[in-house]
């Protein structure tokens, strides 16, 4: 019984640091993990805090950056300047950063995603906001689909348990 549990908690692990990863988004590691006959609900839990914890990482690390490094950057004098670039970034973090948030994990990866915000420089709660919000709602939908996906494949003649199908 030990040995089953360890080997779970390692794919729970490793599914984990796949979610963590950058590039290897909750797109692939969701119907990797109930695929591999995984319980949807830890496997969603699990693929979540991978890919929000980095999240966090990156704003929390991305401030500290900025405040770290010395003098004002070129980006940082043309902040102050001009009502027009003002009210661009007032749109934008208005309408923008749901947008972004939502399509970050299937366009460019949700950790890109809020690198993408973070040069915006967007009010933190509400960008730490929309990529949870973002990574909730594909966690979950995804979780549904593949679980689905792979009970419907588990029940198409010639595909379940004992069918002797090497597929």
């Amino acid at each position: 019984m030990s040995c089953i549990i360890d080997s779970v908690f390692w794919q729970y692990t490793v599914l984990f640091f796949l979610a963590a990863t950058p590039w290897i988004e909750l797109l692939f590691v969701v119907p990797l993990g109930i695929a591999m006959g995984l319980k949807p609900v830890p496997v969603a839990i699990v693929v979540f805090a991978g890919n929000a914890i980095p999240v966090f990482l990156i704003v929390v690390g991305y401030d500290r950056w900025k405040s770290w490094r010395a003098g004002k950057s070129l980006s940082e004098r043309l902040h102050r300047r001009g009502r027009r670039r003002s009210r661009a970034l007032r749109i934008w973090n208005h309408y923008g950063m749901p947008g972004l948030a939502m399509a970050g994990p299937l366009l460019t990866g949700i950790h890109l995603a809020t690198v993408i915000a973070l040069i915006f420089d967007p009010p933190r709660r509400k960008l730490l906001f929309w990529m949870t919000l973002s990574l909730l709602v594909w966690t979950g939908g995804l979780t549904i689909a593949s679980y689905g996906g792979m009970e419907a494949l588990r029940r198409w003649p010639g595909w379940g348990p004992g069918s002797g199908s090497n597929l």
